[in-house]
């Protein structure tokens, strides 16, 4: 029984060696579908992350948590938001 183990996990990994040998990388690779949605690209140094249609800016002016500050804008509609404390909300003009 014992033995029967040993040579079927033999001609297994012999099959999968073959068969990786013999699949061409292409047809293996997943085709990905182009999507609709425009891509956020920002700069290496900038400090900043993508996240479908948010920019996050994001620091800290001290080791503290109170010294952290997280800027978020909308690429689409251009509109600002800004932590304030806990809570990230919409940045409203002063008249």
């Amino acid at each position: 029984m014992k033995q029967t183990k040993i040579i079927g996990l033999i001609v297994l990994l012999a099959f999968g060696i073959t068969a990786g040998a013999l699949i061409s990388p292409l047809l293996a690779q997943q085709q990905i579908a182009a999507s609709p949605q425009t891509t956020c690209f920002v700069g290496e140094s900038s400090n900043a992350a993508c996240s479908g249609n948010w920019i996050y800016f994001a620091g800290n002016t001290s080791g503290l948590d109170s010294g952290a500050w997280l800027i978020r804008v909308n690429s689409e509609t251009g509109q600002i938001w800004h932590k304030d404390g806990k809570r990230i909300v919409p940045l409203e003009e002063r008249e």
